[in-house]
Order: C-alpha cells, then structure tokens, then sequence
C-alpha cells in the first residue's frame, strides 16, 4: 500500500518551503516560554490602509452586491490605474492593457501561463523573490537563476544577460526596487537591457510592486522603456493592502483576450470588494497618506541602517527603496540559517535566511524587514546586540 507521501505529484514534492514561515512557526516556542517576539521577517506594511479605501469597501459591503467582476477586471479600475500611470509616470497607457488580478501573484501566474511554452526559459534574478521560480516552474517553464552581486547593486548588466540569454530563453524577470536587497537598476542599464531583449523577440517582465516605496521619490515605470515590457505591480506594498489581495498586470493588448481565458479557468476574476474598495487609490487624499508611508520608510531605513552596520552587519549595497536590508553575516557566524534560527529562540528576534531567496552565497546573507515602528526595530536591535555581546 502507498504512503499518503508517494501519491503527491513531482512538482508538489519539489516546491520549496518558505523558511521565513518556519522561522515564524518556531516562534511559538518563545511565545509559550512567555516571552515577546520581535518580527523582522515579514515583507509587510504595518501601516494601516488608508481609510477612504476602508470607508468605500465598508459603502460596498453594505449595498451586498459582492460578486464576480469581469476576468479582466472592473473597468473603472483599469481606467484608474490607466489615469495613474498618466499623472505619475507621464505614460499614456490604454486601460485596455490593463489586467486587474489577484495579487501580483496572480499576475505573475498568468504572465508566464500565457508567454511560455514547455522549456522555455526565464532569467530570474538571484537573489530574489523565492516564488518568482515557482511560478514559472507550474507552467513548465524553466527558471534560470542569474546570479547578480553588490558590485552591481544586486542588479544585472547588459553584458551578463547577454551572456545568459539563450536560443530558449523567453524573458527577463527582475524587480525594482527588489526583494530583498531593497535596491533599483540605473534607468540608463534598464533601457539597454530592454533593447537587447527586444532585438532577441524577448519580454522584460520587471516586478514594479515597490515602484512607488523608492526613498527618494519620484521613479518611474519602466513600461515607458518601449512595447517589450510587461510591468506587473499591486496594491500590497504600496497601499497597505496585503490582505486585500489585489494586483494589475500592463500587457500588450493583443494578449488580452488569452489572459482573460486563463484568468477566467483559474481565478475567475480578483476579489469584487477588493476592486470596488481600491476604486479610492487613486485619489489626491489617499495619495497624500501613501506619500507620508513612503516617508516613513525612508526613516526607518536611515535610523536602522547605521545600527545594523554597528552590530557588524553589513550592507554591501545600500537600499534605496522597498523596507529591506540584505545584509552580509559572514564576518560574524558561519551559516545565516543557524543564526536566524538560534536568534529566534534566544532572543525572540525573527529576520529572514538568505536561503530564502538565494542558491548564490545563501550562508552568507540574512533579510531584515523594517515596515515596523522605528520603537520594535529599535527594541529588536537591542536583543540582537545582546545576542552578540552574550556569544
């Protein structure tokens, strides 16, 4: 007779875990020793949504009428974030291109079930978000790691995709900002790379779900970069809608009609509250509350950053958006896994193991998560200081 285990599928079996989710499970051992967990370990906005979107989904809500929408989305949605791209980016993008999806996962889904067919190859960057992979692998595409340092700012170069760009290859994946690095590609590399990519029939897929949390302010979409880029984004990171599970996908229009197919055979469409609700995005009131986010952001990053370095830490390349530092722990212990995990039980203290998001140098690199009141950052960095002070 077969174990429950040999029943399950190739695939099932080979999806790697999250080891921030079993970094988080195993904090349950400090809780019930009756202590208080200090979380660095999620890429999670702790700001509220901003209430006009609370006060429209609460107005939706009490009407009833929560149903399907259209697989492609509200309209007026689409037009909105269409609109959005015109007042901040100065694009001119047809609301017809626009795919409202579930989540930006959703959207990366349906991006690589209606580009790839079997053994068709995507560059994905190392380090990098850890379901990127996945989501290519459960098309039956072939995600190929390339493998990026901070001599580049844990970004390409023209020359390395060049290089790794073969006769299968379909497309480039990288985000910018990026998880978990925090780090941008220069617009001057970004237009460079897109022209190579575009001379070879390719796609530049860039992950733009922390287009609008870069410091400074003021970046733009690299869809303005020409017709080979499909810019996938969400409502997440930047709106504190992690819950609310709601992306959008810019594609060419000529793929509208296969996306919908797919979108309609997989999700049916995204959340009809999440959609109607996020209708008050795009407004001048709800900008302002996102806008005083991103400057939060900015100053969790300038008063962690120092200390983390202080602790011996290092950032061998400084973010410059998102609320991640990628941070070298070589000087200081020999695996980062063993150091997460031995900081949460110890100290309480949960940050990310570069094997999370990385093959490439994985032992060397933990994720620190700084979305959380400058008062828990500061009161993890203690412990973690306690930590080495006690070794």
């Amino acid at each position: 007779m077969s174990s429950p285990l040999s029943d399950l599928s190739r695939r099932a079996l080979n999806t790697r875990p999250f080891y921030v989710m079993e970094l988080m499970a195993r904090a349950h051992g400090f809780r019930a020793r009756g202590g208080e967990v200090v979380s660095m370990v999620v890429g999670e906005p702790d700001f509220p949504t901003p209430e006009p979107i609370l006060v429209a989904a609460r107005k939706h809500l009490e009407v009833g009428r929560i149903h399907y929408t259209d697989a492609l989305g509200l309209m007026a949605l689409r037009e909105a974030i269409a609109r959005d791209y015109a007042h901040r980016d100065q694009l001119d993008i047809d609301p017809a291109r626009v795919m409202v999806t579930a989540g930006a996962s959703g959207a990366l889904l349906l991006c690589f079930a209606a580009m790839l067919n079997p053994g068709d190859e995507v560059l994905i960057l190392d380090p990098g978000y850890p379901c990127n992979r996945e989501f290519v692998s459960m098309v039956n595409g072939v995600p190929r790691s390339l493998p990026v340092t901070a001599e580049t700012n844990f970004q390409p170069t023209l020359e390395q995709v060049q290089q790794a760009w073969g006769p299968n290859t379909k497309a480039l994946l990288l985000a910018s900002p990026a998880n978990p690095t925090g780090c941008t590609l220069d617009p001057v590399v970004a237009a460079q790379i897109h022209d190579f990519i575009a001379s070879r029939g390719g796609w530049f897929v860039a992950d733009e779900i922390y287009l609008r949390i870069q410091f400074s302010g003021g970046a733009r979409s690299f869809l303005g970069l020409g017709n080979r880029v499909i810019s996938i984004n969400s409502f997440s990171k930047t709106y504190s809608m992690t819950g609310w599970r709601l992306g959008w996908m810019v594609a060419p229009i000529e793929w509208m009609p296969a996306l919908e197919r797919l979108s309609q055979n997989l999700f049916i469409s995204a959340s009809g509250l999440a959609q109607h609700a996020a209708l008050e995005a795009f407004h001048s009131d709800t900008y302002a509350i996102v806008e005083g986010y991103r400057g939060r952001y900015a100053e969790h990053a300038e008063s962690l950053l120092p200390r983390l370095k202080a602790l011996g830490l290092a950032i061998p390349a400084q973010p410059s958006g998102a609320f991640y530092a990628y941070c070298d722990v070589s000087p200081l212990v020999a695996d980062s896994y063993a150091f997460c995990l031995e900081l949460c039980d110890k100290m309480g203290v949960l940050i990310a193991p570069g094997r999370d998001f990385s093959d490439f140098d994985a032992h060397k690199f933990v994720r620190v998560s700084f979305p959380k009141p400058i008062a828990v950052l500061e009161e993890g960095l203690d412990r973690m200081e306690r930590y080495f002070l006690g070794r």
